[in-house]
């Protein structure tokens, strides 16, 4: 059966794959690693370091003409629509950037939990580790997206391991490569620094008879050698023809807030600092310019965040844990329960914890309290790094019950299956239907993150819908014509024509919560204005036919023959 389910995983990445539109930041990340890679300066994104960016773009390489021409850091957002302009390339170059993901980071990152699950689990364990995280429904859409969370995972699992060999038995060579694997996630997402912490905690948990403290202290900074030569290395790769003006410009830029950090006057301070380090070392600029950036905007509260029919600009403690709860597959919710009540009622029979134990724990803990205490209440996938971890001790526990964990994966498989392609969508009471009550009790990149335009599309031509009009803030209209043949963007001022219209849930869940929300909670004192606008356009769409929901997160309507004029309103 494990052979069966281990297919059943690769077959879902792959559904995911071709199933699930171009998400999030997806079309930005193309066009600045394209921009990198084609005229040899990173100017845009600063935001994340380049390596996954270079990797996902590079099937843009082997097209005829240039994505762009080369851009400032200030047209950006504007020209990241371009991707959508021709639907053959984007489908070319999502399925093409999403398959290196998979290749380059899903993979490596299978391999590394099936060491760690069988390093303290048994081989049993191995296999549970990887099925658990590869079956579960709320995994599945984020291992192969055009994000960076899967690379930090990967290297996160790899670095672990090399630290508990190195807890065992301490040696030049597994410094070098928790070094390694440090450096990969420090290049791929500035999260990756909280994987530091497990560097420093290997070298102090080795024992004392195994190893010196001269010794030790060499290793560490042979660790840190490593890491960022791997650091530089990447960042050089993404400046191979670094020109000193517009790279000083780009950081210039960051620094005033104008480029793609919402930092207010966060980074002023520090702009003459980083403008001397750039004469020193442009690459590391770069990088201290981006982990400054995304500091300054963590404090800034600069994105409004949903949850449970409310927003905020500022971070939520409880966020993350109520995440957990609401998106980890309810099996493993239920099997967890019964194996920490018997382990309550077995407490002090069993071993102590190891010291190798102790790193999996102090990663864990590290990370998770940088989540709740950030101000950046975003998406599931930026648990990914820490899910084997969090999966560790349930997967530990049901080795030894082998019939059980068959039943658990067999469980999760269908599951996963039942829910395609909506995983992202979904929350672990999916069963309920439409009384489910955590339905919509989420938003960003976990309800809706434009991954169900290929799903809306489908549906419309089932239903020989014809022109449709998507009401989708912020949404670009070259976004849903790319996969939405004859649809089109309704804004607030349009006027509405007798037809079908597709609201997406983000406008059902924001408008209410804008308009309720202490303006202290808010990232601009307009945005309640444009809620109100929004409202005013959502309530004339409302009046018409409800037709249900359909694509997983759009609210399908008609409108009557007769037209509704919405600046009459």
């Amino acid at each position: 059966m494990g052979l069966v389910l281990l297919s059943v995983v690769i077959g879902l990445q792959l559904w995911a794959i071709g199933a699930q539109s171009l998400s999030g930041d997806g079309a930005y990340h193309l066009l600045a690693g394209h921009q990198a890679l084609r005229y040899g300066q990173n100017l845009l994104n600063l935001e994340h370091p380049p390596l996954v960016k270079l990797l996902v773009s590079t099937p843009l390489l082997l097209e005829d003409e240039p994505l762009a021409p080369p851009l400032v850091v200030e047209q950006a957002l504007a020209e990241s629509a371009r991707v959508y302009q021709d639907g053959e390339l984007l489908r070319r170059v999502t399925w093409r950037g999403r398959a290196i993901t998979l290749v380059c980071f899903v993979l490596p990152l299978a391999i590394g939990c099936w060491f760690l699950g069988r390093r303290f689990a048994g081989d049993r364990g191995g296999w549970l580790l990887v099925l658990a995280l590869g079956l579960s429904f709320s995994v599945v859409p984020v291992l192969g997206s055009l994000q960076t969370d899967a690379a930090v995972a990967c290297a996160g699992v790899w670095m672990l391991l090399a630290g508990c060999r190195f807890v065992e038995r301490p040696g030049w060579h597994l410094a070098a490569f928790m070094g390694l694997a440090l450096g990969i996630a420090l290049a791929s997402k500035f999260s990756g620094v909280l994987l530091t912490p497990t560097v420093v905690a290997a070298m102090l948990l080795a024992p004392d008879s195994r190893i010196r403290w001269r010794t030790r202290i060499g290793q560490l900074l042979l660790a840190a050698a490593v890491a960022l030569v791997v650091l530089h290395l990447v960042y050089a790769a993404s400046n191979w023809r670094y020109e000193r003006e517009p790279g000083r410009a780009a950081i210039t830029s960051y620094c005033s807030g104008d480029a793609t950090l919402l930092v207010g006057e966060r980074l002023e301070p520090v702009a003459s600092p980083l403008l001397a380090v750039e004469r020193a070392d442009p690459l590391l600029a770069q990088w201290l310019t981006g982990l400054l950036g995304v500091r300054a905007q963590n404090a800034e509260g600069a994105y409004l965040s949903y949850a449970f029919g409310s927003v905020s600009r500022w971070g939520r403690w409880w966020y993350f844990p109520a995440l957990l709860v609401v998106k980890t597959p309810l099996v493993l919710l239920l099997v967890a329960a019964v194996a920490v009540a018997m382990s309550v009622q077995r407490r002090g029979k069993g071993p102590g914890i190891s010291r190798e134990a102790l790193l999996p724990v102090l990663t864990a803990a590290v990370y998770l309290a940088a989540a709740v205490t950030s101000n950046y209440n975003l998406g599931f996938r930026h648990l990914l790094p820490v899910l084997p971890l969090l999966y560790l001790p349930l997967v530990r526990w049901l080795s030894s019950r082998p019939r059980l964990a068959g039943a658990v994966l067999l469980v999760l498989a269908v599951e996963a299956v039942i829910l395609a392609p909506h995983w992202m969508s979904a929350t672990n009471t999916w069963w309920m239907g439409s009384r489910n009550p955590t339905r919509f009790a989420l938003g960003a990149g976990n309800t809706e993150y434009r991954q169900n335009f290929i799903t809306l599309a489908r549906e419309a031509e089932r239903r020989g819908l014809g022109e449709l009009g998507v009401l989708y803030p912020m949404l670009p209209q070259e976004v849903v014509q790319a996969y939405v043949p004859g649809a089109r963007t309704v804004a607030p001022g349009d006027a509405l024509t007798p037809g079908w219209y597709a609201v997406n849930v983000m406008v059902e869940q924001l408008v209410p919560a804008v308009l309720e929300a202490p303006d202290t909670d808010l990232p601009q004192p307009g945005v309640k204005n444009i809620a109100r606008e929004w409202l005013s356009l959502w309530s004339a769409v409302c009046e018409g036919e409800d037709h249900g929901y359909v694509a997983g997160t759009f609210h399908l309507y008609r409108l009557p023959p007769e037209p509704v004029d919405i600046l009459s309103r």
